[in-house]
């Protein structure tokens, strides 16, 4: 077998995997906000629903959905979300009501207020924690379960 086969098969599986994952996160984020990379923005983004961002961006951050750094995203300045998830790097604190997360890689110096947060291996923090109480769950959620109930025990 030649050299020429054996490259070509790689970057067969390359392209593929690539194509994958271009499917896979245009599907994930379709319904939200998306800024790719090669842009700067400066200034205060307040939206509703979910954003992501693989650019650079100087300043805060407010939204009542996810925010998703994603790998070449950068972030100066805060964020405050219901959830954020950080794949690249962020100077600044961050306000998650209900989840953080830090992937593999991924850089945070700044301050963490949320009711759950995850590290994952290879992912660096430096700065401060405070745990706050999980959200209560919405009344429309326990409805639709039914309740349970308590029966004596027969023997």
């Amino acid at each position: 077998m030649s050299n020429d086969g054996v490259q070509w098969g790689w970057k067969s599986v390359k392209v593929e995997a690539e194509t994958e994952a271009a499917e896979e996160t245009a599907t994930t984020y379709h319904s939200g906000t998306y800024i790719g990379s090669g842009a700067l923005f400066e200034g205060t983004l307040s939206l509703s629903g979910d954003f992501r961002i693989d650019s650079e961006f100087r300043g805060e951050i407010c939204t009542d959905g996810k925010i998703v750094i994603g790998p070449t995203g950068s972030v100066v300045g805060d964020l405050r979300a219901r959830e954020v998830e950080v794949q690249g790097a962020v100077v600044g604190n961050v306000a998650a009501r209900r989840q953080m997360i830090l992937r593999a890689g991924a850089r945070l110096h700044g301050d963490i207020e949320t009711a759950c947060l995850e590290i994952e291996r290879h992912g660096f923090f430096q700065g401060g924690t405070k745990m706050t109480e999980p959200q209560a769950i919405r009344r429309s959620d326990t409805t639709a379960r039914p309740a349970a109930t308590a029966s004596p025990a027969v023997v």
